[in-house]
C-alpha cells in the first residue's frame, strides 16, 4: 500500500512540475523560433531592425513584437523593413497566440508553403509587396482572419478561392496585383458581408461584374481595374451607398453608367477609363462629393453635367477622348484646390472656364482637339503652379494674356491650330522650365523674341504659319 501511495505520490509531483514549468518551456519555444525567424531574415538592409533579438532579452521586449497578458507571442509587425529572406512558416506558425503577423512591404521571397494554414488564430495576415514565388496555398482554417493582404507579392497559378468560405468575418481583402490564372468573378467573395475593402485589381477576373456585387453593402472601396471585365456595370452597384472609391478603368465594360448610380452619394473618387462605355454622364451629376472623375477613352456622349460646376470637392478631371458636347461649366474647379484638367479630344464648345487656378494649385490644363471659342482667360497668367498648358486645335482667339509666355514652373505651352494674334513677349525668358513651345498655325504677329535663345530646357519649338518677324538663330 504505502508503494502504491509513493508511486502516486511521484506520479502527481511529476505532473505539478511539468505544469508549472509549461509556461517557461512555452516562452522557451517562442524564443527559439523568434530566433529561427532572425536568422531566417538576417538579410535585412534596415540596420538594427532586429538587434533586439537577442536570447538575453525577453521575447516581448523584441523589436515589432507584441505579447498577451500571459507574455505569449500575439503579434508580429515587421512591415516596411526591407527584410530579405524565406519565411520559415512551419515554425511561425507553432506560436499558439499568434493572431497578428504583418511582414508586408518588404523583399522576402521563395514559396508560401502549407505550413501558414497551422496558424489558425490569425485575424490579421499581410504579406502583401513582397518578391514570393508560386502559387498561394489553401488557408480555409484560418477562419478568424478579418484582414487579408496579399497584393503585389508575385502568387501565380490558381488562387484558393474556396478558402474564403470560411472567413466571413473578413473586412479587407486585397489580392490585386498578381498574375493568378484567369477567372471568373469568384462567387466566395460575394458571401463575405462584412467587406469594406475589396482590391481586385489587375489579377486576371474576367466576365461580367455579377449583380450580388450589390449585396456587399459595407462596400467603401471597390477596386477591379485592370481585368478582363466586360458587360455592363450591373445597376445593382447603385446599392453600394458607403461608396468612396470605385476603381473600374482598363476593362472591356460596355453600355451605359447604370440608373441609379446617382445613389453613390459618398463617392469621392471614380474612375472608370478607358472602357468601351457609351451613353450620357448625367448620372455622375449628382455626386457632389466628387474629389477625382476619370472617365476618359471611352464613347461616352452628350453634355457635361452642369452640376460639375457646383462641385467644392473636385480636384481632378479627366474625360478626354470621347464624343461630349456643349460647354464646360463656368464655375467649375474653382471651388477647390484644382489640380489638373483634361477634356482633349471631344466637340467642347463655349469659353475656357477662367477660375480653375483660383486657389492657385493647378498644374495641368489640357483642352487641345475641341471647338472652344474665346479667349484665353487672363487668370492663367497668374497661375505661378501652371506645368502643362495645351489648349491647340480649337478656335480660340484674341491675344495671349501677358505673362502666360512667361510662367515659372511651365514645361509645356502648346496654342497651336488656333487664330491668336499679338506678340510673343519677352517675358518668355522667365520661363526656365520650358521644355515644349508650339504656337504655329496662328496669326502671331510682331518680332520673335531673342530671350528664347536663354531658354536652355527648350527642345522643341515650332513658331510657324504667323506674321512674325526675326530670327532665333
Amino acid at each position: 500500500m504505502s508503494t502504491s501511495l509513493s508511486y502516486l505520490q511521484i506520479v502527481l509531483s511529476l505532473c505539478l512540475l511539468f505544469c508549472f514549468s509549461l509556461p517557461f518551456c512555452v516562452k522557451s519555444d517562442e524564443l527559439q523560433i523568434l530566433l529561427n525567424l532572425k536568422s531566417a531574415l538576417n538579410k535585412s538592409s534596415t540596420p538594427n531592425v532586429l538587434d533586439s533579438w537577442e536570447a538575453a532579452n525577453s521575447v516581448c521586449s523584441f523589436n515589432g513584437i507584441t505579447c498577451n497578458a500571459e507574455g505569449s507571442v500575439k503579434k508580429i509587425e515587421l512591415s516596411s523593413q526591407k527584410l530579405r529572406g524565406v519565411l520559415p512558416l512551419d515554425s511561425i506558425c507553432q506560436l499558439q497566440s499568434l493572431d497578428k503577423l504583418s511582414l508586408g512591404y518588404n523583399l522576402l521571397y521563395g514559396a508560401i508553403t502549407k505550413d501558414l494554414s497551422n496558424c489558425v488564430k490569425l485575424q490579421y495576415l499581410d504579406l502583401g509587396n513582397n518578391l514570393f514565388t508560386g502559387s498561394f496555398p489553401d488557408i480555409s482554417a484560418l477562419s478568424e482572419l478579418q484582414y487579408l493582404h496579399l497584393n503585389g507579392s508575385g502568387f501565380s497559378g490558381t488562387f484558393p478561392w474556396k478558402s474564403l468560405e470560411n472567413m466571413t468575418n473578413l473586412v479587407v481583402l486585397s489580392l490585386g496585383d498578381n498574375p493568378f490564372d484567369r477567372t471568373p468573378f469568384p462567387d466566395e467573395i460575394l458571401k463575405l458581408k462584412k467587406l469594406n475593402w475589396l482590391y481586385l485589381a489587375n489579377c486576371s477576373i474576367e466576365g461580367k461584374i455579377p449583380p450580388a456585387i450589390g449585396d456587399l453593402t459595407d462596400l467603401i472601396d471597390l477596386e477591379l481595374q485592370d481585368n478582363y471585365l466586360s458587360g455592363e456595370i450591373p445597376v445593382e452597384i447603385g446599392k453600394l451607398h458607403k461608396l468612396w472609391q470605385l476603381e473600374l478603368y482598363r476593362n472591356l465594360l460596355t453600355g451605359k453608367l447604370p440608373v441609379g448610380f446617382r445613389n453613390l452619394t459618398n463617392l469621392e473618387y471614380f474612375d472608370a477609363s478607358e472602357n468601351d462605355l457609351e451613353g450620357d454622364i448625367s448620372e455622375v451629376g449628382y455626386l457632389s462629393n466628387l474629389v477625382s472623375l476619370q472617365l476618359f477613352e471611352n464613347q461616352f456622349t452628350g453634355e457635361v453635367p452642369a452640376e460639375l460646376g457646383e462641385f467644392k470637392k473636385l480636384v481632378n478631371l479627366s474625360l478626354y477622348t470621347n464624343m461630349l458636347t456643349g460647354p464646360l461649366p463656368q464655375k467649375i474647379g474653382s471651388w477647390a484646390e484644382f489640380d489638373f484638367i483634361d477634356v482633349s479630344q471631344n466637340f467642347l464648345t463655349g469659353p475656357i472656364p477662367p477660375d480653375m487656378c483660383k486657389k492657385g494649385t493647378m498644374r495641368g490644363l489640357f483642352m487641345l482637339q475641341n471647338r472652344f471659342t474665346g479667349e484665353i482667360p487672363a487668370t492663367y497668367a497668374s497661375c505661378t503652379t501652371l506645368k502643362w498648358f495645351s489648349v491647340s486645335n480649337n478656335s480660340l482667339s484674341g491675344t495671349v494674356p501677358t505673362g502666360i509666355w512667361g510662367l515659372p514652373k511651365v514645361t509645356m505651352i502648346d496654342i497651336s491650330l488656333n487664330q491668336f494674334e499679338g506678340p510673343i513677349t519677352s517675358d518668355i525668358k522667365n520661363a526656365k522650365a520650358i521644355d515644349k513651345l508650339l504656337a504655329d498655325h496662328n496669326m502671331l504677329s510682331g518680332k520673335i523674341p531673342q530671350e528664347i535663345w536663354e531658354l536652355k530646357s527648350l527642345s522643341i519649338l515650332n513658331l510657324g504659319h504667323n506674321g512674325l518677324s526675326g530670327s532665333i538663330f
